[in-house]
Formats: C-alpha cells, structure tokens, sequence
C-alpha cells in the first residue's frame, strides 16, 4: 500500500497532476491496494464482462475521447486553443478524426452484436474541468496535459479487458482483434501528445517512458504472480473496467 501511494504521489509531483486528477488517482490506487491485502490479480477483482459489455465500456470511452477533440476544434478555431501551434493543431485533427473512426466501428460491432449504440450516451456538456480543476480548452498547455491523461486511460483501458474477451473464446475474438487495432492507435496519440507537449511548450516528458512512476497504472502490487515486472519502464500498466471508472466518472457528469 505504501508504494502505491508512494507512486502515485510522485506521478502527481512528476506530471503535475491537478489537485482533482490527482487526489482521484491516489484515492484510486489506495483503495485498490486495500482491496488487495493479500493482493490478488487486479483482473481478478473485476466482474468478467461479456464481449459486448467491452464494446459498450469502450465505446463510451471513445465517445467521450471525440467529443473532447470536437470542443477542441471549436476552441482552435475562435476560442482558447487558436494559439496552438499549427503542428499542434493538424494533430489535434487528425487524432479526432481516429476517434470519430472508432465510435463508428465500435457502434457497427454493438449492433453485430446485438446491442444499441444510441443507448450509450455521455452527458451533453461533460465535466471536462474534473481533470484539471479547470478549464482544459482555455489554454492549449491545459488541454494538452488534460488530453495526456484521457488518452493514458484510454490505452490503459483497452489492455485491461484483454483477460475478458480471451476468457469469451471464439466469441471474444472478433472483438479482441478490433480493441488492439485501437489500442495501437490510442498508444501512438499519448506518445504524439506527450511529444507536442514536450517540443512546443518545454514539458519535462518524452513520447517514450522514463520511468515506471509516469505509468499511469502500474501494475507493481504486491503479491502479484506475474512474471512481468511492471516496476520496469519497459513494460506499461493496464487499467481494469473499475479503476478507469473511478477516474472518469467525474467527467462523465453534467457540467
């Protein structure tokens, strides 16, 4: 318990995470590694989720994730974020788009797989300022940091439910196939805004990891069986469906 929270106050200190985001994310690992004397495998702790409960979890995420990206196209153009970098912005863009592809795909799978893709909504105006504390799309250093952390999560999120559509067998396949396709991608968008972070406005953080305590959610926990150590910066974390709630559910209210 001691190192958890031990990491997750220096992912705070070294990242600069906002007092919400932060207190969010140490209350988070605190409670888990409770929950974890004697430690189990966090996959273990979790509900098994059917392959279409992934798809519905994934895409709210991504639904959320685009339409982040849609405000900041609107700040970009007559608001907070117009002094971005033009680089920046193609990014911006082309990162959105991906997210608009997935929501698109993801829907087609709930439908394949009898679900309702019009029934996972998020709030209208999500809480956006949780992450921060403030408004991300008032300043383009905000924003960027802001979209570190959702696209951190995002990739976290995907590995995390790996052990569930592999438990599904041939019924988790098809969907197995398509998470890592966007896993990939949602990797490649941490490391673009890590790097656009890093080049325009002088942030101590590199596209690559450093450290371990710059993983989000690094699976270091005591007693663990597994063969992989997590404490090393070659390897990143995965996030389960719980513990990424726990850091979205803020955002995922009215604002």
């Amino acid at each position: 318990m001691k190192t958890l929270f031990s990491l997750a106050g220096q992912l705070v200190a070294s990242l600069g995470l906002a007092a919400t985001w932060g207190r969010m994310l140490i209350l988070s690992l605190l409670v888990l590694s409770l929950l974890t004397i004697p430690a189990t495998p966090a996959s273990a702790q979790e509900a098994t989720l059917t392959p279409k409960e992934v798809v519905e979890y994934a895409l709210t995420l991504e639904k959320l994730e685009a339409d982040m990206y849609s405000r900041a196209f609107i700040a970009i153009k007559s608001g907070g974020l117009m002094s971005l970098p033009e680089p920046a912005k193609k990014a911006i863009k082309s990162y959105g788009q991906d997210e608009g592809m997935h929501v698109t795909d993801l829907s087609a799978v709930l439908k394949s797989l009898g679900g309702d893709p019009d029934a996972i909504a998020i709030p209208k105006n999500p809480n956006y300022d949780a992450i921060l504390n403030r408004d991300p799309f008032n300043n383009p250093e905000d924003f960027l940091l802001a979209l570190q952390y959702v696209e951190d999560t995002g990739v976290a999120a995907y590995k995390g439910q790996v052990q569930n559509l592999l438990a599904a067998g041939d019924a988790g396949k098809v969907v197995l196939a398509g998470a890592l396709e966007i896993h990939t991608i949602e990797a490649r968008h941490a490391a673009g805004v890590r790097y656009l972070r890093q080049t325009y406005y002088g942030a101590d953080v590199r596209p690559w990891v450093r450290d371990a305590s710059e993983v989000l959610f690094n699976k270091n926990r005591e007693g663990s069986n597994s063969p992989i150590p997590f404490s090393n910066e070659a390897f990143d974390g995965f996030a389960t469906r719980d513990e990424v709630i726990a850091l979205v559910g803020p955002i995922l209210t009215e604002k």
